[in-house]
C-alpha cells in the first residue's frame, strides 16, 4: 500500500496494538484511521499515526483510563501529560495499598479465623416503605445509597412521614452478569403517603423468613460475611428467591467511625422445617 499508508494488519504489528484494539479505538474516536475504504470498510493508517499509537500503547500499559489517554493525545502538551500521569500515579499507589491490605487481611484470616456473629433466623413482617430505585454497578453502591438516603430524608422532612425502622436496601437474589444491578434503597414507614418528591416512591418489603448475620465494621470486607451467610444457607435452608435485604443499624448517619458500623444481612430463605412440611 502506497502513500505512506499501512493496512490495519501491518499497522497492528508496527504499533503492537491488536486489530481488535485498533477497531475499538477507531469507534471511540481515539485513533481514527487515515483512510477507510468506502466499499470494503478496510482500515489503513498513516505512518505518522504510529506516534499516537505508541502513546496509546504505553499509557494503556499503565492502565491509564481511555478518557485520560484521550486528554493527553488531544493536548499534546508535556505539562498536561505530567499532570495526568501524576494523578494516575496516586491512583496506582492507592490501588497497591489496597491490594496489600487485602493480602494482609486474607493471610490474617488464614492464621487467625475471625469470629463472626452467629447466624440466626427470624420472621420479618410485611413493611410499607419509601424507596428510591436505580440500576447500580457494584462499585457505585455507596454513591447511589448516599444520594438515595438524602432524597428519602428530604421526603421525610417535607411530608407527614414518620420512619419506623432503620434504612435498608434490597439487592437481587442472584448476580447474573457484571452489568449494573437493580438496587432499592428504602425507609420503613407505617403506611403509604402522598408524595411530591421526584424519584421517591411508595413501595413494600414483603414478609419473609430470613437468615440473619450482623456484619460488624466497615463495608470493605462485607463479602466475607456474605460468604459465611451463604454457607449457612446452603447447610440449613434454601434460598427463597426474594431479594436479599441489608439493614443499616449503625452507619454513616450515626458515627464517623466505620469500625462501629453494624449491618444486618437478611437472606430470605425456606427453612428445613418448611421444606420437610
Amino acid at each position: 500500500m502506497s502513500n505512506g499508508l499501512l493496512p490495519i494488519g501491518a499497522f497492528s504489528r508496527a504499533s503492537m496494538l491488536s486489530i481488535k484494539a485498533l477497531r475499538a479505538y477507531h469507534e471511540s474516536g481515539l485513533l481514527v484511521p487515515g483512510r477507510v475504504d468506502p466499499h470494503t470498510g478496510y482500515r489503513a493508517y498513516h505512518s505518522a499515526q504510529l506516534i499516537d499509537a505508541a502513546v496509546i500503547y504505553r499509557l494503556r500499559s499503565l492502565d491509564l483510563p481511555l478518557d485520560e489517554v484521550r486528554e493527553v493525545l488531544h493536548a499534546r502538551d508535556p505539562d498536561v501529560t505530567a499532570k495526568v500521569l501524576a494523578a494516575h500515579e496516586d491512583v496506582m499507589r492507592e490501588r497497591l495499598t489496597r491490594v496489600e491490605r487485602i493480602v494482609a487481611d486474607l493471610q490474617d484470616g488464614i492464621e487467625r479465623p475471625q469470629a463472626h456473629t452467629p447466624v440466626f433466623v427470624r420472621d420479618e413482617p410485611h413493611q410499607h416503605t419509601l424507596a428510591v430505585r436505580g440500576r447500580v454497578a457494584c462499585d457505585g453502591y455507596a454513591e447511589f445509597l448516599g444520594g438515595a438516603y438524602a432524597m428519602l430524608a428530604e421526603a421525610v422532612a417535607h411530608g407527614a412521614v414518620t420512619p419506623i425502622a432503620e434504612t435498608g436496601a434490597l439487592y437481587p437474589a442472584e448476580i447474573p452478569s457484571d452489568e449494573p444491578d437493580d438496587v432499592e434503597a428504602f425507609l420503613p414507614i407505617a403506611e403509604p403517603v402522598a408524595l411530591g418528591r421526584e424519584g421517591v416512591v411508595n413501595a413494600e418489603v414483603p414478609a419473609a423468613t430470613v437468615a440473619v448475620l450482623v456484619h460488624a465494621g466497615a463495608y470493605d470486607d462485607i463479602d466475607d460475611s456474605y460468604r459465611k451467610l451463604g454457607a449457612w444457607v446452603a447447610d440449613n435452608a434454601e434460598p427463597s428467591g426474594l431479594p436479599v435485604r441489608e439493614r443499616y443499624l449503625v452507619s454513616y448517619g450515626d458515627t464517623d467511625d466505620p469500625s462501629r458500623f453494624r449491618t444486618e444481612i437478611c437472606w430470605p430463605v425456606i427453612t428445613t422445617e418448611e421444606i420437610v412440611t
